[in-house]
């Protein structure tokens, strides 16, 4: 995934990529719980959903 940041579905952080023997798995440091890639968020997912609040 080049350089393409996603962000956690419930508070909206920046997700963390981790990577290791050839997976990727994505944790947010905020809510302590790793991520699954169907639920992360994309920069115009992120934005759309702050302007819902």
């Amino acid at each position: 995934m080049a350089n393409e940041k996603y962000y956690c579905p419930d508070c909206l952080n920046e997700l963390e990529e981790e990577s290791g023997c050839g997976s990727v798995s994505y944790f947010c440091n905020t809510c302590k719980k790793l991520v699954s890639r169907s639920k992360m968020l994309s920069k115009n997912e992120r934005t759309e959903g702050k302007e819902k609040e």
